[in-house]
């Protein structure tokens, strides 16, 4: 064998050794993910805590950037199909809890949106405030470029409607947004575009999306080498290979390093995690979901990408694996009236199918991120007296808002396994809960009980009441073209 055969034959080796030990100190840094969800067991007369509100299975909201919405037509032809079940003009509607976000200044910005709270029309002040309160719109979308006095008068005109908000979401290149970047100035106390220290107050938001969005089909769950492939579209094998699982891979490794401070949460896969903006307050970071085959772009961000990402397929993995799915979107990013395309009507409705047989649970981003942190932080202990199996709430302990006595709408959804329903009961220290509820066995075949979830009101009405009022304008008589 020549020298260069021989050099050549080293080469290749060294690389597959090289690769192989790549491959597994990625293998065992998954074992972090694992460690990181393991909880002490308590599991004494028969009892442990369900992961999820009974019966479902998984958990997933759509968390539509208001951007792009054009007008208050197009925003309540869209929600009315979303929240009612309503007849619509893209048939009956969902009657889903998906909710929406708003811009505080109407601005004919084409960035922006002119669908604003602040606003020389008082119809679309009415209709911003009326779903903020009815919990529809649960996320404000900055504050855009908006100085600190501003930003205070905009705090104070929702704080005066009683309107208050649980999540913030950064838009785009805002000065006022939040977290690392450079050109994020919420959160810099140096800044004439600093707000969060009275603005936090102000309107309650604990939950802040700085920009992290994962391929990962699930978050909240442990990562396994599947958990890398799960969101592959067979039909975009290549691209799809390539943006969905390559890329995610790299970010992983990027964060195990701890090289790139972005991707930092990427190797818990956790939903949320504790945030620290630059004024040294404690938020919760939160991370959205987008398995779109072209990867995280503009394309993936448009209405017409739920076909790709509300799949029959990825239902599947997020069942199985338990997981939970923020869905960055823009409803507002459409092809025009009415708004929804027929294959988007089609990926959504399957959604509603997946709620209404007890696989998905289907609510707005800001309760699902409560009910979330709420379940995960819960410090609570099991006691046997007599026959009664008893359940002793102590409190809710998480690194944000530290410890604190829940009340029952802070553990709307807390659900715990049993053996025996019938007797066992539920206590906020030493007071009982007498609205827990006994529920059949489920998937797993086992039995519970639970503090039942409670429904937003639904639009039903309300968006009848703003058909009359005119609210929708001309829209119903044009001839749809999806």
């Amino acid at each position: 064998m020549s020298k260069r055969d021989k050099f050549f034959l080293i080469s290749v080796i060294s690389i597959i050794i090289i690769f192989l030990f790549i491959f597994l100190i990625f293998l065992f840094s998954l074992q972090i993910s694992k460690r990181h969800y393991a909880e002490i067991p308590i599991s004494n007369y028969g009892i442990s805590k369900r992961k999820l509100p009974y019966p479902f299975k998984s958990a997933l909201t759509i968390c539509s950037d208001i951007d792009a919405t054009n007008s208050l037509e197009e925003f309540l032809t869209i929600q009315e199909f979303l929240n009612t079940k309503n007849k619509t003009v893209m048939g009956i509607g969902l009657g889903l809890e998906i909710g929406n976000s708003f811009f505080p200044i109407e601005t004919s910005k084409t960035s922006h949106s002119p669908f604003g709270l602040i606003s020389n029309n008082q119809i679309k002040n009415e209709v911003i405030v009326d779903l903020i309160k009815l919990g529809y719109i649960d996320f404000i979308h900055s504050f855009q470029e908006a100085n600190r006095e501003e930003i205070r008068k905009i705090t104070n005109v929702l704080l005066n409607n009683g309107s208050q908000l649980d999540v913030f979401v950064n838009h785009s290149k805002a000065v006022t947004n939040l977290g690392y970047r450079d050109y994020s100035l919420g959160d810099n106390i140096n800044s004439i575009h600093y707000h969060t220290d009275f603005s936090i107050r102000t309107l309650r938001y604990k939950f802040v999306w700085i920009g992290e969005v994962s391929s990962i089909v699930g978050q909240g769950v442990p990562l396994s080498l599947h958990s890398f492939f799960a969101g592959l579209n067979k039909k975009h094998f290549v691209r799809s290979l390539y943006n969905n699982v390559f890329k995610e891979i790299a970010k992983y490794g990027l964060s195990f390093m701890g090289i790139e401070k972005k991707y930092s949460n990427r190797k818990n896969n956790d939903l949320t995690y504790p945030l620290r903006l630059d004024d040294r307050q404690y938020v919760f970071g939160f991370v959205r979901s987008n398995v779109f085959y072209r990867g995280i772009s503009s394309e993936a961000e448009t209405s017409s990408a739920l076909v790709d990402i509300l799949r029959e397929d990825i239902f599947r993995e997020l069942n199985k694996n338990g997981g939970y799915m923020i869905v960055y979107m823009h409803f507002g990013k459409n092809n025009g009236y009415p708004y929804i395309s027929k294959a988007t009507q089609r990926a959504l409705r399957l959604l509603e199918t997946e709620y209404r047989k007890g696989n998905v649970y289907v609510t707005t981003t800001a309760k699902l991120l409560k009910y979330y942190v709420n379940n995960k932080y819960l410090i609570w202990h099991p006691s046997l007296k007599g026959n009664n199996r008893n359940i002793h709430i102590a409190c809710i302990s998480d690194p944000v808002r530290g410890n604190f006595i829940p009340t029952i709408d802070d553990l709307r959804g807390i659900t715990f396994y049993t053996d025996d329903p019938t007797n066992t009961h539920i206590f906020i220290q030493d007071e009982e809960i007498t609205e827990a509820i006994s529920n059949r066995t489920d998937y797993m075949n086992r039995k519970s009980v639970m503090i039942p979830l409670k429904s937003l009101p639904r639009l039903d009405n309300k968006m009848k009441e703003y058909r009359k009022k005119g609210y929708f304008g001309g829209l119903e008589n044009r001839n749809a073209d999806n």
